[in-house]
């Protein structure tokens, strides 16, 4: 009896014990998600992880995406020739025309730049959420600076960071009532991404919203269209007004899916998909109050999502939601959803669960665990250089057309053999139907695809035509026939 007296007196004790330890543990999560970044000595840590695990992939190439070799393309050609084209339509001249200055340094210079530019936009970022008294500003501005897609995207020198941290500064300007600034930075971000003008709606609606005298939005709107005029002349001097373009959409929800899943991870998705519908409440209530910071964050989201159905070119062109994203789920989802949903993100950067990869031959390897995100763009960055160094030092026969594909312009760069002008390094216009680089000395040539019509011609005239990995399925996909069908060879690269 005694001994069950007792024990019946320490339960509550314990229990309440029990209890005091786990509010601690909440009470110290609790302080992480709202860790200030932007105070030292966090801010020197921030900066710190932020470049040196970035550090080895500023010397992997201009980047994964062909694209950003385009880019450099283009910025080669305007540093040692003062001659202009596009890296591709509807035109991103601000990342062509600084590279420029940036070129003779090679890749590890303009990635170092795109990573500056991104650094900036992560501490703005934390900015903002300070000065806009928002919660889990610790763990938001984290996320931001290491969720795996805009780490990849940070080290490369595509334009989506570029433009996304111009966003960003702008952002921060209108909210500083900084409005000539603020237009400025719109100016830069749709001259590094004309996607960007789409993000006028949320921010006209910001300044309207918040009672911005009409002069100050004339200021704005003014600078934003002195700025991106000034920066698309090169564009329209070069090519009258034809370079203002819609392509038809290049992507499906199937391909969609699947790059989530690549940058994300699957628990990743699972996780914000639950978010998503426990927040349904939450975010009505958010509709009802229409508080203006939380309706400009939503435009934003809605903004970003609307314009990508109008472009569905890449997954890339989600990049801007992110930061809009992260901030809406902070504000309408359960916190411990929340905070599991940003340590998966981040988590996946090194370790897949649930991997799905592309073999490139039309089919999908499935693995439980896998590398992550960061690690697989590293090791593929890697295996592109090996590949087109390797396509170099091959013996081709004279009168060779090789089809390339999306490698025609890492070959433009890379081999130091071909050019489109014969006695000097120059690349090629790739918005211009049939152009593409010759070796002068071997007459070999090398073409981004050929259409049916073209291919007969060219092999009446007696030239070999070869394709390299993944072009066979491509070129079906873009003109429907099959080059194997039609005398064209299969060129393997050891």
């Amino acid at each position: 009896m005694m001994a069950a007296y007792h024990t019946d007196r320490l339960l509550p004790r314990t229990q309440q014990i029990t209890h005091e330890i786990n509010m601690l543990k909440i009470q110290r999560i609790e302080k992480l998600t709202e860790i200030d970044w932007l105070k030292p000595p966090n801010i020197f840590f921030l900066i710190v992880l932020f470049v040196f695990l970035r550090i080895p992939m500023l010397f992997l190439g201009f980047g994964l995406d062909p694209d950003a070799w385009r880019i450099a393309n283009s910025a080669f050609d305007l540093r040692y020739h003062l001659t202009y084209h596009a890296s591709r339509f509807p035109g991103y001249p601000l990342p062509e025309l600084v590279n420029s200055l940036l070129i003779n340094f090679g890749w590890t210079a303009t990635n170092s730049l795109t990573m500056l530019l991104s650094l900036l936009s992560v501490l703005t970022f934390g900015s903002l959420l300070r000065s806009n008294g928002l919660n889990n500003k610790g763990l938001l501005t984290a996320t931001y600076a290491f969720t795996p897609l805009l780490w990849i995207n940070s080290t490369n020198s595509m334009e989506y960071m570029w433009a996304l941290s111009f966003i960003m500064f702008s952002w921060f300007s209108l909210t500083h009532k900084k409005y000539i600034v603020g237009g400025i930075m719109m100016g830069l971000a749709l001259g590094s991404r004309p996607q960007a003008i789409f993000f006028l709606v949320p921010f006209f609606f910001l300044l309207i919203a918040n009672d911005v005298k009409k002069g100050d939005i004339f200021k704005f709107a003014l600078s934003f269209l002195a700025v991106s005029g000034m920066i698309f002349l090169p564009l329209i001097l070069t090519y009258g007004f034809t370079f203002i373009r819609h392509y038809p959409p290049r992507t499906t929800v199937l391909h969609i899916v699947y790059q989530a899943i690549k940058y994300f991870g699957l628990p990743s998705l699972i996780l914000l998909a639950a978010l998503s519908i426990t927040s349904l409440k939450a975010l009505s209530m958010m509709l009802v109050k229409r508080k203006t910071n939380d309706m400009f964050i939503l435009l934003a989201v809605v903004t970003v999502c609307a314009s990508f159905t109008i472009t569905p070119y890449h997954f890339e062109y989600l990049i801007p939601l992110i930061p809009f994203g992260l901030v809406l789920m902070s504000r309408i989802g359960k916190k411990p959803l929340f905070i599991l949903l940003c340590c998966c993100i981040l988590l996946h950067s090194f370790l897949s669960v649930g991997s799905i990869q592309n073999t490139g031959t039309g089919s999908f390897r499935v693995r439980a665990v896998d590398s992550g995100a960061v690690l697989n763009n590293i090791k593929e960055r890697r295996e592109q250089i090996t590949t087109i160094m390797r396509l170099s030092e091959r013996e081709l026969d004279q009168g060779s057309v090789v089809i390339a594909g999306p490698w025609l312009p890492i070959i433009a760069y890379l081999d130091d053999n071909v050019s489109s002008v014969m006695g000097e390094k120059r690349m090629y216009d790739s918005n211009i139907s049939g152009q593409g680089v010759w070796d002068f000395q071997h007459n070999i040539w090398y073409r981004y695809l050929i259409d049916l019509d073209e291919l007969s011609m060219l092999l009446k005239k007696g030239f070999k035509i070869q394709y390299i990995d993944r072009i066979r399925e491509y070129t079906t996909e873009v003109y429907g026939y099959d080059l194997n069908e039609y005398g064209a060879v299969f060129l393997e690269i050891q």
